[in-house]
């Protein structure tokens, strides 16, 4: 079992060393670990086996799961920069996989229309895996069926890069989306530390909170995917 974990850095290098230790720490080991880094040079210290990919201009958000095409691992794993894995998350997605094929994420999504959706995950825990539309802050897939993601064009740049994921996973490979366990008593499986999730999250950084069209783009990429076949879990 051979896994990939892509890291992305823009406003938040403080947090780096943290979330790389947490990678480390996992009980499903690392093969490669990339940092891809927005806009310029960070100095850190880091493992022998991290490697560091500079994006200049800033490609935003959609470039990691492009670089995710060229792991050669049997698993890829993606973490956004306020996320701190818990040791077993690796280990918690590649049991869910094994069950049911799927994209693994933390924080998931479940559109209610027009414009509200419930969230599965670190946020709202549960003992039992949760199927929901899409979801953010850490993805763990199998590496071959990233390919489905990019069988579309991107249709907004700056936006929605976890909502083109699962849709065109679903679309076009027929691959569900799934919050994994996040047991209340057992903290180990989650795939962010809640209470860091939330303040690393929310900071003045946060693109949620600097654009402020953010949301209305989503639900607006929403809608353009269920119009090309994309089926969200509440029929709507």
């Amino acid at each position: 079992m051979k896994v990939t974990t892509v890291l992305q850095i823009y406003k938040r290098p403080e947090y780096l060393k943290e979330q790389i230790q947490a990678v480390v720490s996992q009980t499903v080991k690392s093969d490669k670990i990339i940092v891809v880094h927005n806009e310029g040079d960070v100095k850190f210290d880091y493992p022998d086996n991290v490697e560091l990919i500079y994006a200049n201009p800033n490609l935003k958000f959609h470039l990691r799961f492009a670089i995710g095409l060229l792991a050669d691992t049997e698993y890829v794993s993606f973490l956004d920069d306020d996320t701190i894995p818990q040791p077993r998350w690796y280990e918690n997605c590649v049991e869910t996989i094994k069950r049911h094929d799927c994209l693994c994420v933390t924080n998931g999504r479940l559109f209610i229309p027009p414009n509200q959706w419930a969230a599965p995950g670190w946020g709202n825990p549960s003992s039992g895996e949760i199927l929901v539309d899409f979801g953010g802050h850490a993805w763990f897939l199998r590496q071959e069926n990233l390919k489905y993601m990019w069988y579309d064009k991107i249709y907004e740049y700056k936006n929605g890069e976890d909502i083109m994921l699962s849709a065109n996973l679903q679309i076009h490979g027929n691959i569900p989306t799934y919050a994994p366990p996040h047991p209340p008593t057992d903290r180990d499986m989650w795939g962010s530390d809640p209470e860091k999730a939330m303040k690393y999250g929310s900071d003045k950084v946060a693109h949620w909170l600097v654009q402020p069209t953010h949301n209305q783009e989503r639900f607006e990429l929403i809608n353009k995917y269920v119009e090309k076949g994309w089926k969200l879990v509440n029929g709507n």
